[in-house]
């Protein structure tokens, strides 16, 4: 057991690269540090393990005289080593006990980054930590049960990991006050096991919480979320990264991180990473070279976690790290893949539709037990010629219940391998794809034609130039926080089902010119949309009533529910009064939150046309200015969770701007009373 006996920042740090921490400054004088009569011998530090296994408990770092200068408080790991940084046994002095952390992360190239910016993090604070993040290759099929799978499955398959690794895990050396971190790996729906993995595992969890021990689950895969609420219930702490995926990690951002973070999340195909700005074009092709050679070498997991854990950027160099496209064809907006390469999955089918410039991409796996089904990543915002991207995949194929993944990438799971099925079903699936969105004299018949209904009003609502996305890429941002807060407390199936629909609906009255003589809305002639954004709350009511009129919900939607939802979305504006049903309440104050919180710099790099800030601001109004500075000064936000109190953290990269968005923020929380968790907020500097 180490600890620190000086202030100087190199020493801490170079115990702190060793594993070790802590301070026993205040027991020791400096005379007994430079008297001599306290030590029982200078030890070079490969023989450390061997008096930590023989018991000596004390230890005294002693650094040569450079060190103790003022040069000495800023060296480095490295630097102490050359310096001869040397370790001692103190005699007679009590230390506090050694905290451990146990840090499980994904496998492929985001969860890799997250995991080892993580294990550094919690080193920072003082932890021994323990990384689980393994790659195994493991039998996939249909209700197997506790015997057919190793008791380690590794951390690659959200399943398997937490219905056999993480449940079989052993955290014996743990004690009150450790701390077990789950990085980017969901709590999963049933699909392979015959039990419930996430059930067991949130058991397991509540087990870990009953003996002190800290669990913190970490995650941003929006809508693909299932029994966070549950395992919150059970004591576990929760975070969500919302605007930017580069954050999904334990603690704060530094300059490391961000590096390293910004290529997980592009190998994650998060697109708040991609250029809007002339001058992003060249950085970004360089970090995508980058993050290609981090999903190459996630082949050999070991090697590549050393490599971001030293964080090596050299390695970043080799130019082999190029995947190619595989044989494909192109039906209408759908790349098809007829076989996909073995563990090539979700990245070769976004290779293959970059080539064909398509939204859509559709590929069996080379086994015939599944099929990938992905949105290409460069075609998920606003563009001048496409101001409504496509819709994601998980809303297009909402039918298919043997399906997993999030949002823009699904695996929809076979019965059994069976290739023939397999190719049927994909036509199916790329007939769904290329269906045209539902035309206006077309009424829906089921709930995803009402909601392309939705969005193809949104197509033709021409946004105000002046504001920041208000559009459909705004709505899904809405929709996706709904899901979350919802999850998290604890509502019933039919309560998130009216919030999704408020939280689709609530910004359709921005439409009021496009509108005016359809529905016979009161706008003035000369409106340039400033009059329909000051009362959008209203003329959505009033579109949701002429609709209701033409039949767009009937059988989708009942006439109370739609009461509720155009209750809901009267009153999602800060200045209106909570409904007096708590339920509604309730409902009211989630949608209002959940509207909130995005606003981040991925809402203001460009406005509903696909026009980037550059331009749009040589022509806005101050007040305008103002807005989009502010949310462009907030990378992200998280969501730190726990089971009575929500702490809201913005990531902003200037305090200043950032202070107008978030003083907003708090008022839009302060009437909320005790319909939401007891919240505070939290504000964190990232370094540019």
């Amino acid at each position: 057991m180490i600890y620190i006996v000086t202030r100087h920042e190199g020493a801490v740090l170079w115990l702190r690269s060793k594993g070790y921490v802590g301070s026993i400054l205040p027991h020791l004088e400096r005379e007994q540090i430079a008297g001599g009569n306290t030590y029982i011998g200078v030890l070079p530090i490969p023989m450390v393990k061997a008096i930590l296994d023989a018991g000596s408990r004390f230890l005294l770092l002693v650094l040569p005289d450079m060190a103790f200068s003022q040069r000495g408080a800023s060296m480095t790991p490295a630097e102490m080593d050359l310096a001869g940084a040397h370790l001692v046994e103190v005699k007679g002095i009590e230390l506090a006990p050694l905290k451990r952390a146990v840090v499980f992360g994904g496998t492929d190239g985001h969860g890799a980054t997250m995991t080892v910016i993580s294990e550094r993090n919690l080193e920072k604070e003082g932890y021994e930590v323990t990384r689980v993040c393994e790659l195994k290759q493991l039998k996939m099929g249909s209700n197997l049960g506790k015997n057919d799978l190793p008791e380690d499955c590794g951390t690659r398959f959200p399943e398997y990991f937490w219905g056999f690794t993480f449940l079989n895990y052993d955290f014996s050396g743990l004690r009150a006050g450790d701390i077990v971190v789950v990085v980017d790996i969901p709590l999963p729906i049933r699909v392979n096991l015959d039990f419930s993995a996430a059930d067991e595992a949130i058991e397991k969890i509540g087990e870990l919480r009953e003996k002190g021990i800290r669990v913190v689950l970490i995650d941003h895969h929006k809508r693909a979320i299932t029994h966070y609420g549950k395992a919150i219930e059970k004591g576990a702490e929760v975070t969500f990264s919302l605007g930017a995926e580069q954050y999904c990690h334990y603690g704060a951002p530094d300059a490391y991180s961000r590096f390293w973070g910004t290529l997980g999340a592009i190998c994650d195909r998060d697109p708040s990473m991609l250029p809007v700005e002339a001058d992003e074009m060249e950085p970004f092709e360089e970090r995508e070279r980058y993050a290609a050679w981090i999903d190459l070498k996630k082949r050999d997991l070991p090697f590549l976690l050393e490599t971001i854990r030293n964080d090596a950027r050299e390695s970043l160099t080799c130019p082999e790290a190029t995947l190619r496209p595989p044989a494909s064809e192109v039906e209408k907006n759908v790349t098809v893949v007829k076989r996909l390469t073995e563990n090539s999955g979700y990245k070769e089918l976004d290779a293959a539709c970059a080539c064909n410039d398509t939204p859509y991409g559709v590929g069996i796996t080379h086994d015939c037990s599944a099929i990938l089904v992905i949105n290409y990543w460069k075609k998920l915002r606003p563009e001048e010629k496409n101001r409504i991207p496509a819709l994601p995949v998980a809303l297009r194929l909402a039918q298919h219940r043997e399906r997993f993944g999030h949002d823009t990438a699904l695996t929809i799971k076979l019965g059994s391998p069976d290739c023939k099925e397999a190719e049927a079903q994909m036509d199916e699936i790329v007939k769904t794809l290329n269906s045209t969105r539902i035309k206006r004299d077309t009424l829906p018949e089921n709930r995803e034609d009402a909601i392309d209904y939705i969005a193809s009003a949104f197509s033709d609502v021409p946004t105000p130039y002046f504001l920041t996305m208000h559009g459909w890429s705004h709505i899904e941002t809405v929709l996706d926080s709904a899901r979350i807060l919802g999850m998290i407390s604890g509502l019933t199936a039919d309560e998130q089902t009216l919030l999704d629909w408020a939280a689709l609906c609530h910004d359709l009255g921005n439409g009021a010119v496009a509108y005016r003589d359809t529905y016979g809305l009161i706008v003035a002639d000369d409106d340039d949309g400033a009059e329909a954004r000051e009362k959008h709350e209203l003329y959505t009511v009033q579109i949701l009533t002429e609709w209701n009129k033409m039949g767009v919900f009937r059988d989708i939607i009942s006439e109370d529910d739609l009461r509720i939802i155009s209750d809901l979305c009267y009153r999602h504006r800060k200045m209106s009064v909570l409904p007096k049903d708590p339920g509604a309440s309730k409902l009211c104050s989630l949608l209002r939150v959940a509207d909130a919180l995005d606003k981040t710099r991925n809402r203001a790099r460009y406005n509903d046309n696909g026009e980037p800030y550059s331009w749009v601001k040589e022509k806005l109004p101050a007040e305008s200015i103002k807005h989009w500075e502010a949310q462009r000064a907030i990378d992200a936000i998280r969501l730190h969770i726990e089971k009575d109190r929500i702490v809201f953290e913005f990531l902003v990269t200037d305090e200043e701007n950032s202070t107008f968005i978030i003083d907003d923020f708090e008022k839009e929380l302060a009437p909320l009373g005790n319909t939401i968790p007891a919240w505070s907020i939290r504000i964190t500097p990232v370094p540019e």
